[in-house]
């Protein structure tokens, strides 16, 4: 069997014989870029209140995770020594414990001095308000901090990592 062959059909137009035709034509596509804006916020509104809906729904379950965070936190603190070395604890439903982060501290003279001493590589490390990138000043040592006023102060972040939901093979 041979492949058929389609033939692309050539592209209806109307006959538009008078302005008045053309003038009406020019009123429908009005009419018609109407009906899709109003279709649009329609459709907007809608999405709206499914997100208003979506946020009410959640909000029990959010509030849940919250509770359930900050008391595996108070557990934790309590029961740090039983972390060991490891900052860490792997249970059956996934890992608790600490993660290091640091937290870049900058004073009011941090900007200017982060230009003096940088120069035209200044920019990567200031925002465009010229305050500081603390995200990237996170990169710089301890002395190159030092020497723009700032400094790295560690702390521990709590965190909780459920795994995967997997079924279980019970080798049935």
């Amino acid at each position: 069997m041979g492949k058929d062959k389609r033939v692309k059909s050539a592209k209806t137009v109307l006959t538009i014989e008078t302005w008045e035709q053309a003038d009406e034509l020019v009123r429908r596509i009005g009419d018609l870029q109407g009906d899709i804006q109003k279709a649009e916020a329609l459709a907007k509104k809608k999405a709206d209140a499914i997100t208003a809906q979506l946020a009410e729904d959640v909000k029990p379950a959010r509030e849940g995770i919250e509770l359930y965070m900050e008391s595996l936190n108070a557990f934790s603190a309590a029961h740090r020594k039983e972390f060991g070395a490891m900052q860490s604890k792997k249970l059956n439903f996934g890992t608790i414990g600490w993660r290091k982060s640091a937290v870049i501290t900058v004073k009011n003279a941090t900007a200017g001095l982060i230009e003096a001493v940088f120069g035209k590589q200044a920019a990567q490390y200031l925002h465009v308000k010229i305050t500081p990138n603390k995200e990237a000043m996170a990169k710089l040592t301890d002395d190159e901090l030092a020497s723009v006023a700032a400094q790295r102060k560690g702390k521990e972040v709590f965190y909780v990592e459920p795994f995967e939901r997997k079924a279980a093979d019970y080798g049935g």
